[in-house]
């Protein structure tokens, strides 16, 4: 019997529900999203990495200007973006650009690289984010952090050390689209809350995607040759598939994010990375190493244990914020 003012077992049966509704549709969309770029990048479908990013781009900014139309109350800060649009746009656009190459550079790395292996070198995103952080002032360096993220460095090394088929320009294109994605990331954080203008997701998505769009159509009419237009008529509605999936992960992000706690919101990720992984190596038939299998173990250990470090931590700052004396003692004093 639940507690007075407490949840029912109804209650609780709709939230877990809910969870594993949007946790299945996440991971497979996420999961699919990749497995439909390595099947577009492959040489008899569409492989033009910069024109395959700009359709991304492009059907994005499409749905989310039709969503906007339709549905205005799912951007709740849009008329704050439209009102300081000026200030807004020095920040958005450096955003798009480096948007815009990270997924440029990952796309192409698909064509010399397994989608197993791309995701495992994705495993030491937090790594690169945490080391950029420290870098600009915005993570707090403890030997904790350090002593895991270690166990997550050694498990991606050893993932990509058992790479069977290892291709060094596939590699330094992930690392360089995982090092601008992270600024990207870091730097979105930093200025949109010291510059007073917290936007929400879909907002964002919004405006960021014609900052991303322009780049990319520059570097799609500088590399146009005859066979872009060919595949491009022979695979467009496979691109407006994928454009589309693109568009709906965006959603899902969203709505993940809103309707989901941090420790869900973790362990559907450790899921997806994982139905990535091991979905690559049935439908492409990719090799993975019985090292990197374990190497991907480790990663996802070490993965685990920050996640929980982080959670922790925020609940400490939590805490700390509803105990701590709205007056101290010398201030009191000071007003007597």
């Amino acid at each position: 019997m639940a507690s007075a003012g407490g949840p029912t077992v109804t209650q609780k049966l709709v939230v877990v529900a809910e969870t594993l509704a949007i946790g299945a549709v996440y991971v497979v969309t996420s999961g699919g999203l990749i497995t439909f770029n390595k099947f577009m990048m492959q040489e008899d479908h569409f492989p033009h990495a910069v024109h395959l990013t700009m359709n991304h781009m492009s059907v994005t900014f499409l749905f989310s200007l039709c969503l906007y139309c339709v549905a205005p109350q799912l951007y709740p800060t849009m008329e704050k973006a439209k009102s300081e649009w000026k200030t807004l746009l020095m920040y958005i656009a450096p955003l798009g650009m480096l948007f815009a190459i990270a997924l440029f550079a990952s796309n192409k790395a698909y064509t010399w690289c397994t989608v197993a292996f791309l995701q495992f070198c994705k495993e030491g995103n937090i790594a690169i984010v945490f080391f950029l952080g420290c870098c600009l002032g915005m993570q707090a360096f403890s030997w904790t952090r350090i002593a895991i993220l270690t166990i997550v460095v050694v498990g991606c090394s050893t993932c990509a050390h058992g790479e069977i088929n290892f291709v060094w320009i596939g590699f330094l294109l992930q690392l360089f689209s995982q090092f601008c994605e992270c600024t990207k990331n870091l730097l979105g954080e930093m200025v949109m809350s010291g510059a007073g203008m917290r936007l929400d997701v879909l907002t964002f998505v919004l405006l960021q995607a014609p900052c991303s769009l322009l780049p990319l159509a520059a570097a799609g009419i500088y590399t146009w040759e005859p066979a872009v237009a060919r595949d491009f008529e022979r695979m467009w509605p496979y691109l407006l598939a994928n454009g589309s999936l693109a568009f709906l992960l965006n959603i899902l992000i969203a709505l993940t994010l809103k309707r989901l706690s941090a420790l869900a919101f973790v362990i559907i990720g450790l899921m997806k990375d994982s139905v990535i992984v091991f979905a690559s190596a049935a439908i492409f038939g990719d090799p993975i190493s019985a090292q990197q299998k374990l190497g991907f173990l480790v990663t996802m250990i070490g993965i685990a244990m920050w996640s929980q470090l982080r959670l922790k931590e925020a609940a400490d700052a939590a805490t700390k914020n509803e105990t701590e004396p709205l007056v101290t003692k010398k201030q009191a004093e000071g007003k007597v």
